[in-house]
């Protein structure tokens, strides 16, 4: 396998383990909601590197996706590092967020 298939899977699998966690937070995110405890208006901050800006998991998780698809077809180093970012920050608050909420 090429250093650019490598990339590329290891890319895959980690967008698919957020997209999970994302599914689940989202869920009780929504849960939270009807409870009166989630009033915020972003999950990021406008500066975090998102171009999107929603209090669900979901549209940074499809950004990332979309970064995903533009990278294989133009293999930029500048989408990479931005893509990489992403997901590291995902990873971080999806982490923390299962940490305070779990059942």
């Amino acid at each position: 396998m090429t250093e650019t298939a490598n990339v590329n899977q290891q890319l895959i699998e980690n967008i698919s383990i957020i997209l999970k966690k994302s599914l689940t937070a989202d869920a009780t995110l929504q849960d939270l909601r009807e409870q009166k405890k989630a009033g915020f208006e972003a999950i990021f901050k406008k500066d975090a590197g998102f171009k999107c800006s929603a209090n669900t998991f979901q549209p940074y998780v499809q950004e990332v996706a979309d970064n995903l698809l533009y990278w294989q077809e133009h293999q930029d180093q500048p989408t990479l590092i931005t893509l990489v970012k992403q997901i590291e920050q995902l990873f971080t608050v999806l982490g923390q967020f299962e940490s305070s909420h779990s059942q």
